[in-house]
């Protein structure tokens, strides 16, 4: 009869002393911690760079091993044929890519993550697209590739994407013949980067090709920022608009269409109230649109839904494609630019905003911009990042360039979140007795 009462004891003692210890513990201590971006790597016979704010931006290539980032001599990295890894505490890199006489390309970096909306890109004839899978991660990620056409959904695709590499994948490999596409990505376990790239050539004539940036999840409102009009450059000319959508849900969806610009918002008429099909891709023709240099389109709709818009053309003396897509709305954000003179487009409710502009050797310097509904600001060669107040309005942004490689537009995705966690608390004081053998 003892023990029992022997063990009672000892519990009731540590329970007491427990009490008491709590009560003096310090402050419970916890580490910030930001996600890594992930690069996506060249493919093929394309050329550039992965341009940093500075050169105290940390990174390391993807190659199968544990790699720790350095620092690298120079803001400016070559795109290699290993995808690299770069570390958060950082302004959010943008890659400047392009193909010899044939188009130009942007894209962000962004972090891995477990699910993926693209609207864009074709497997029909024309197409030299792919996909890229980037596993940052040790372990094995295994991914689903949902597909949808203009025909409905097709077949879902299973595949496996091993620690510390990269695959990639032409988009005719998913779902050969189909015009316009649509993918779902989403992890069965790890987290990667996708990136999809879409390029088209028939014969030997090309027209072009750009990085289709994720798109927002099914939504049923979503502002799609930053799309290049006709008087974007002097010797400009679009061809072919076209605003690309999908409902993944069972119920058919009425959408209606904002045109949003400098100058004004209103209903276009036709775009008003249109019906999209549940399951199946649709393009809507955006031709009625006023000409300007660039505008940015508000969705509304009775389903959620997924969208992008193409634009076709010939931009100085070639033909081009450029893919604008849907973005959350953020604050905050810190965006590395690349040397080269462009347009950054800003959606927001707000009457104005401002932010910070660092040029070459860290000079800096505040930027302050009247905003109806939309403004543009023309980025200098020297800027080098810019910096938002974690106190600005909502916005949604996006960068367009136009040079002699051709045409090339990318939402910008909102500021990486910090995490907190909570550092185990070791505290010595703790005695537990142990209970009395028998």
């Amino acid at each position: 009869m003892r023990k029992p009462a022997l063990i009672l004891a000892a519990f009731t003692a540590v329970v007491v002393l427990a009490s008491v210890v709590e009560g003096e513990q310090a402050p419970r201590g916890y580490v910030e911690s930001v996600s890594t971006f992930v690069c996506p790597a060249q493919y093929r016979d394309m050329n550039g760079a992965i341009h940093f704010s500075d050169s105290t931006a940390k990174s390391a290539i993807i190659d199968g091993k544990n790699r720790s980032m350095k620092k690298g001599a120079s803001r400016v990295v070559a795109l290699g044929k290993k995808a690299r890894v770069v570390a958060g505490n950082t302004a959010t890199p943008i890659i400047v890519a392009s193909k010899s006489a044939t188009w130009l390309g942007l894209s962000q970096c962004s972090p891995s993550a477990g699910e993926f909306w693209f609207v864009g890109g074709t497997s029909d004839v024309t197409s030299l697209g792919y996909f890229q899978f980037i596993n940052e991660n040790l372990g094995k990620a295994i991914i689903d590739v949902e597909l949808w056409s203009e025909d409905g959904s097709e077949s879902t695709r299973t595949l496996t994407i091993p620690g510390r590499s990269m695959k990639s994948f032409p988009l005719t490999t998913f779902m050969p013949g189909k015009k316009v596409t649509a993918f779902h990505i989403v992890s069965r376990s790890g987290l990667i980067r996708a990136a999809l790239f879409d390029e088209r050539r028939k014969g030997l004539t090309n027209y072009g090709g750009d990085f289709v940036a994720p798109a927002v999840t099914p939504a049923q409102k979503f502002v799609i920022p930053g799309i290049p009009g006709a008087k974007i450059g002097k010797k400009s000319k679009v061809t072919s608009q076209k605003l690309r959508l999908f409902v993944p849900g069972e119920s058919d969806a009425i959408i209606q269409v904002t045109y949003i610009s400098p100058s004004g918002i209103f209903a276009p008429i036709g775009l008003d109230s249109l019906r999209i099909p549940a399951q199946k891709v649709v393009e809507v023709d955006l031709k009625s649109l006023p000409k300007s240099q660039l505008f940015s389109i508000g969705v509304s709709a009775s389903e959620p839904v997924v969208g992008a818009i193409l634009t076709r053309g010939r931009f100085g003396n070639r033909s081009e494609i450029a893919w604008s897509t849907s973005t959350n709305v953020s604050t905050g954000e810190q965006i590395a630019l690349p040397e080269k003179s462009g347009w950054l487009s800003i959606v927001t409710d707000a009457p104005k905003v401002s932010f910070t502009v660092s040029g070459a050797r860290g000079k800096k310097s505040t930027v302050t911009i009247k905003v109806d509904s939309m403004a543009i600001w023309k980025v200098p060669e020297s800027a080098r990042a810019i910096q938002f107040s974690t106190r600005a309005a909502k916005m949604s942004l996006a960068f367009a360039m136009l040079n002699s490689s051709g045409l090339a537009t990318t939402s910008l995705a909102p500021a990486l979140a910090k995490e907190l966690t909570a550092l185990p608390v070791v505290d010595s004081g703790l005695f537990v007795p142990t209970a009395p053998s028998s």
